[in-house]
């Protein structure tokens, strides 16, 4: 599909020869989303006819009409050509022709011309240096190439996003009876322009200044706004505001649906060589020739045996439902402190070398066959405690 962006650059070529640049005459009759959308489209149109070299005589013209002395003027010309960017001289251009420096309602309330003078010092005190003399003759300095940030790009491709729904109040400014705002789907449409959560806000942050202003026009009791929106009947003033509802409601939902479907950060692996880092236990028991498994052992496991060589209990920790066990500190954690007890053995040697030999089906019953009295766990580990198994 021919944009109308395509179809103006395409007529303007038909008629080379004729100014066809863009003008500002009936500016103080736009509504605040008539003139930006005027301020956008005439810097398309400079950006795609022509370039900043090209552009570089508006700016010194606008200098002359502005009262510039001619060493200052002289000293623009002199520089470089591609230091003039295509932005300054669009800017310059469109000052030219009539465009207001200052209004209140768009670019909130920014003075341009200052904006234009004070880029024309940053160009002239760049560029002073652009030819250097020296034995070997005239030495060009290449200009800083200027890189677009990440937001200016964001805002750009935004910005590119808006056509369909700037065509749309085109059309209900064009014939506001027949406009029907519900005809528009306009989360297709930016879904189809591969709209994403950021170009959302930024397309959100455009729209949402004209909606306050109209829901405020309905109501208000300021003679100001009613009278700029006077030309509009009850009706078509609802079906508007009802259009810009829509947009702002649009870019709600991509946000939102870009939080639900959001795939959550991938969890760092533990270290597990830290996590027991701090753990006090027993290594060896010759006596009884008990060796502890290594702790990093306990990390992810369901079950977990210890004998305290000194109060002579044997004990099993039980991993919490839904839970793992773990580790932290000194101390066993995610275990389920019903299930998880200890028993006083009154032959440990005999008793720790059936637990030796027992299977996992003699170790399911083991300390239940152990005639003392269950103790619960407190999942503290000591230097006198024995990491014996897990499973």
């Amino acid at each position: 599909m021919v944009t109308k962006l395509k179809k103006a650059s395409i007529a303007i070529r038909q008629n080379r020869g004729r100014d066809l640049s863009p003008k500002w005459d009936d500016h103080e009759t736009f509504t605040a989303d008539q003139f930006s959308r005027h301020f956008r489209l005439s810097m398309n149109y400079y950006r795609l006819e022509t370039s900043g070299k090209e552009l570089k005589p508006k700016v010194i013209n606008w200098m002359s009409d502005q009262g510039y002395p001619k060493d200052i003027i002289k000293a623009f010309k002199d520089t470089k050509d591609n230091r003039c960017g295509a932005t300054v001289g669009a800017i310059a251009a469109n000052l030219l022709r009539g465009m207001p420096a200052v209004r209140a309602d768009f670019n909130e309330g920014r003075n341009t011309a200052e904006w234009l003078s004070k880029s024309i010092a940053k160009i002239i005190d760049e560029g002073k240096h652009d030819e250097v003399e020296s034995e070997e003759g005239v030495v060009e300095i290449k200009p800083a190439v200027y890189t677009p940030s990440i937001q200016e790009r964001l805002r750009e491709v935004a910005l590119g996003m808006t056509e369909e729904i700037e065509d749309a109040i085109e059309v209900f400014q064009t014939d506001p009876e027949s406009f029907d705002p519900k005809a528009f789907k306009l989360l297709n449409l930016l879904r189809g322009r591969q709209a994403k959560a950021a170009h959302a806000r930024v397309i959100k942050t455009l729209y949402s200044r004209t909606y306050d202003e109209l829901v405020e026009a309905a109501t208000t009791k300021d003679e100001q706004l009613k009278e700029g929106y006077s030309h509009l009947s009850k009706a078509d003033l609802k079906k508007i505001t009802l259009f810009y509802s829509e947009i702002l409601s649009a870019c709600d939902m991509l946000a939102q649906e870009a939080k639900v479907n959001k795939k959550p950060r991938a969890k760092k692996p533990t270290d597990k060589t830290k996590v027991v880092a701090k753990m006090k236990y027993l290594k060896q028991d010759e006596k009884l020739k008990l060796v502890s498994i290594n702790p990093q052992d306990i990390i992810g496991v369901k079950e977990l045996w210890i004998y305290n060589v000194k109060s002579r209990k044997l004990g099993k920790y039980v991993a919490a439902e839904f839970n793992d066990l773990g580790v932290k500190g000194t101390t066993v954690i995610g275990f389920d402190p019903i299930k998880s007890v200890q028993k006083t053995l009154r032959k440990p040697e005999e008793q720790l070398k059936e637990f030796k030999a027992a299977g996992k089906v003699q170790l399911r019953k083991f300390l239940d066959d152990i005639k003392a009295v269950d103790i619960k766990l407190n999942g503290r580990i000591n230097e006198e405690t024995i990491l014996l198994k897990v499973s």
